[in-house]
């Protein structure tokens, strides 16, 4: 079992902009189950467990409350339906003795019509524009999406944030499992 961090970092790279929040959600960070992950693995499904959630804003300071939440999705059929991509490899990894995950990540989606909301919202939090916030998962009590494919629906999480008040950029990191 494999521990990842991933950001949606200013750094990301070309085609992956950070989006400016709005009053409706913008995806940040997305992790599912997928076969068109990074690393060779064979073709085998894994199931992932985010365990730690960090938040913030990149922002000039004001106040203004933001919304983040993770919701269980269908993260498209391909890599490539939501709009930005980040490169998925081993330098996600916290423990680089471990081998690059099978999943596939998103960061900065900029195409949310391709992001389906499946069932409810396991986690939400509102919050002052001035707040970074951390979530640490109690052992056993982790965001879990399944080892199933996009086909079926449901096989990821997706990590969003909106704002009615302010318009800049949201921060995100997440780490996770993937077993």
């Amino acid at each position: 079992m494999a521990n990842y961090s991933i950001a949606n970092t200013t750094a990301a790279g070309a085609g992956q902009a950070q989006q400016n929040l709005t009053s409706t959600y913008k995806t940040l960070v997305a992790v599912a189950a997928s076969t068109l992950g990074g690393a060779t693995v064979g073709s085998q499904l894994r199931r992932g467990k985010i365990y730690d959630i960090l938040i913030g804003t990149n922002g000039t300071p004001a106040d203004n409350v933001l919304e983040f939440d993770v919701i269980r999705a269908t993260i498209g059929a391909t890599v490539t339906v939501a709009g930005s991509i980040s490169s998925v490899s081993s330098n996600y990894l916290i423990d680089t003795a471990d081998t690059g995950f099978v999943a596939y990540a998103l960061i900065n989606s900029s195409n949310e019509g391709n992001i389906t909301a499946v069932s409810g919202e396991p986690w939400y939090e509102g919050l002052n524009q001035r707040a970074t916030y951390r979530w640490v998962a109690n052992p056993g009590s982790e965001l879990v999406y399944p080892a199933v494919s996009s086909a079926t629906g449901g096989n990821g999480l997706a990590l969003r944030a909106r704002s009615p008040g302010y318009t800049g950029t949201a921060t995100r990191n997440i780490l996770f499992q993937e077993q």
